[in-house]
């Protein structure tokens, strides 16, 4: 039982770390908390559960090679597991941008509902098909080895290939002709399978190859994910200018004074901001002020909406309604502001 519940945590834990760290990354307009819990269920047990059901299908001929030979788990590891798994988990992105499309504005979304599910995903593997079993016939001291590995050195790589999918799903989302709607989530999804396949490649040979097909395998994972971190960030730029832009009209109108501009564009500043009126005001005041800057968040990228994409599923309605949200919010903020 000992040995189960510290494989559970082994991989919780980690996960957790992760799921609030690429939370944060989205700083400006957070994601229905809702929808990113969908997403992270979707990877850990639909997509986890269809994974082992064809990836068993599609390696019954490799029994021919026989189960234990270098070839047989070469193919299935390298072929069969990244063809099967990353198509899964890429089947939940395609319909997040289809369903709630209102919910899907740029790259950067496409990498964080991208990450939630491999999060989810590497979740439900991690702890049943190696922590707990590993833990349990060769003991503690071992799984903490294996533990170590996948969940520290390997532990975003599940979100790293999917993110990449997500990344490319969601440039497709702003794209202009259809052709390239089509091209870029098959090119997000080619190389999200081909960084895993290299990936599972190098942990098969680690062995006829002295450990250099693992370090392979280290420098382009963290490769890769150095890389979609830096796309995320460069997305994030993109994101503050549209937020520039939006409130920038509002102050003209009249609705945020000028003073506003500067603490509503920084993320920086608005996270100092609510824990300084948390230490003045308390925990309403500072749900208070958090609702302000979110209400002012969706109305400036409601509008980046409507100059994108028009008026799809009443999108002009809405940035009516966070008008006069926003007008109400600002004056009971006020005080704190």
């Amino acid at each position: 039982m000992l040995t189960v519940l510290v494989a559970v945590l082994g991989g919780l834990i980690p996960t957790t770390l992760y799921v609030l760290l690429v939370w944060w990354l989205d700083r400006y307009e957070k994601e229905p908390a809702w929808l990113l819990a969908t997403a992270f269920l979707w990877g850990a047990v639909p997509a986890a559960l269809l994974s082992v059901v064809l990836e068993l299908l599609l390696d019954l001929p490799l029994s021919a090679l026989g189960s234990e030979s270098v070839a047989a788990n070469l193919i299935s590891a390298s072929i069969s597991a990244p063809l099967v798994e990353e198509s899964v988990k890429g089947i939940a992105l395609v319909g997040l941008v289809l369903v709630f499309r209102r919910e899907f504005d740029d790259v950067l979304d496409g990498i964080i509902y991208g990450a939630m599910i491999g999060f989810g995903f590497a979740l439900t593997e991690n702890v049943f098909a190696y922590f707990v079993p590993i833990a349990s016939t060769q003991g503690i001291s071992v799984g903490a080895g294996n533990l170590l590995l996948r969940s520290g050195v390997f532990g975003m790589n599940h979100a790293f290939w999917t993110g990449t999918i997500g990344a490319a799903v969601g440039y497709a989302r702003t794209a202009r002709q259809p052709l390239q709607r089509l091209f870029w989530p098959v090119a997000g999804w080619t190389c999200a399978v081909l960084f895993h396949s290299i990936h599972n490649a190098g942990a098969i040979l680690t062995e006829q190859t002295a450990c250099l097909s693992l370090g392979v395998s280290v420098i382009v994972d963290w490769g890769g994910i150095l890389l979609l971190l830096a796309v995320a960030l460069l997305s994030l730029r993109k994101e503050s200018r549209w937020l520039e832009r939006g409130l920038m009209e509002e102050a003209q109108r009249g609705i945020l004074g000028d003073s506003d501009l500067p603490l509503l564009r920084s993320a920086s500043q608005r996270m100092r901001r609510r824990w300084a009126v948390l230490r003045r005001g308390g925990v309403g005041a500072y749900r208070l002020v958090g609702r302000y800057f979110q209400c002012a968040t969706e109305l400036a990228f409601k509008k980046h909406q409507l100059r994108s994409f028009g008026d799809e599923g009443g999108t002009l309605a809405e940035i009516q309604r966070l008008r006069v949200e926003l007008a109400a919010l600002r004056a009971q903020a006020e005080p704190w502001l």
